[in-house]
């Protein structure tokens, strides 16, 4: 189909040829025409264009502009509208199966992107390998261990069993779904690693509670020469303080300020947390208060570090403080305030916070908040009132 329009910049006028040019065309070059008209789609709007000659021309069920569109659609980070066209097209090809399934689990989809594996599987058709990966993170998303397992089997049959981002994907999968010994053996057999893997390995060594682990880990990766990253820095600080380990705490945070991680907030935040967890809470706060840019995490850890040792009062200051200073809390924050009440016996302080979440912040207590509010209730010996809060928690 002769085409004078072949220059990107003149897309607009392209898609703008005149109906009697095109309807004196066989179907078959239309469907060519507007087929190199998706080709050279550089924005949503122009695409949504050519899409509309689709139906113009009667052309909806053609599925190679129907694969061809939604794949555009999801480049141009529009999921819905590549979605309402998959749905429509009767019989989708392995490759836009895949593509969707990967679309879905980068939005965060996660249940729709298993659903799309699964129809994916019951159709006799095979992921591909850069499907798996995608498959196993929606997996991790949702803890969603039994899944993750299945997955993990589909990638051996199909001969992705020694593939880098699939078995990063496991790692991580594992880890994050507590799986840890699974995760283990998933690196050992790796043979490359990148940062990915070693941080998904300490990652999940600290969140699964394997404080001596995650430490060890750190190390080797440093061996091998590794250089880590923000994740793999914040859990060695979070394992430093569940473990108490002020000596090697202090080291991290030399090593945080060497290595140019001292102004980012949530690694800042994570050194005060270490220091208050190791007994050091006049530290911790110092840190705090030279701290620029503090953010609702970084002054509900104060907080809590006032908390965890009992200093209610002092709780309480900071956080009329962060209020002072504009600092939005939210239910976080008020079970860390929650709580320091609880544990220095601040029963009104308590009860008046509680009150104040909705009425002052709108912001709508959840179990954690009406546990703490409990306990404090409890602890006061306000059995009777203890037990009227817990027939009207919410039911989560």
């Amino acid at each position: 189909l002769h085409n004078p329009f072949s220059n990107f910049n003149h897309l607009r006028a392209s898609i703008s040829l005149s109906p009697k040019f095109i309807h004196s065309k066989p179907i078959n070059e239309i469907a060519l025409y507007i087929s190199s008209l998706l080709q050279r789609c550089t924005s949503l709007s122009c695409l949504k264009k050519a899409h509309a000659k689709i139906f113009a021309f009667g052309l909806q069920h053609d599925t190679h502009l129907s694969t061809k569109s939604a794949i555009l659609y999801i480049s141009f980070n529009s999921i819905d509208a590549a979605s309402i066209l998959f749905e429509d097209i009767p019989n989708p090809c392995s490759y836009l199966w895949n593509v969707m399934i990967r679309a879905h689990a980068t939005e965060g989809q996660f249940h729709r992107s298993l659903e799309l594996y699964s129809k994916l599987m019951e159709k006799g058709l095979r992921p591909d390998k850069f499907a798996f990966p995608f498959a196993l993170k929606s997996c991790a998303g949702l803890s969603d261990l039994q899944m993750g397992r299945l997955i993990h089997q589909h990638s051996v049959c199909c001969g992705c069993s020694n593939d880098l981002f699939i078995d990063a994907a496991l790692v991580d999968m594992y880890s994050k779904c507590g799986d840890i010994e699974a995760a283990r053996l998933v690196f050992d057999k790796m043979s490359e690693r990148d940062l990915v893997c070693w941080t998904s390995m300490i990652s999940g060594y600290a969140h699964n509670g394997y404080n001596s682990e995650t430490l060890e880990f750190f190390d080797m990766m440093r061996g091998f020469r590794v250089k880590p990253n923000r994740v793999s820095i914040l859990s060695a600080l979070l394992a430093c303080g569940n473990l108490g380990a002020l000596r090697k705490g202090e080291w991290f945070h030399s090593y945080v300020i060497k290595t140019g991680f001292e102004s980012d907030i949530l690694v800042a935040t994570a050194i005060m947390d270490m220091y208050a967890k190791c007994g050091s809470v006049g530290l911790a706060r110092t840190l705090f208060d030279e701290t620029s840019g503090k953010d609702d995490v970084c002054w509900s850890a104060m907080i809590a570090s006032y908390g965890i040792h009992g200093d209610g009062r002092q709780a309480i200051d900071v956080f009329d403080q962060m209020v002072r200073e504009g600092v939005r809390p939210n239910h976080v924050t008020f079970t860390c305030v929650l709580s320091a009440c609880s544990h220095s016996g601040l029963l009104e302080e308590g009860k008046g916070y509680f009150g104040l979440m909705r009425e002052k912040f709108g912001v709508a207590p959840k179990l954690s908040n009406y546990a703490c509010m409990v306990d404090l209730l409890g602890r006061a010996g306000q059995l009777s009132e203890a037990e009227q809060l817990i027939q009207a928690m919410p039911v989560e």
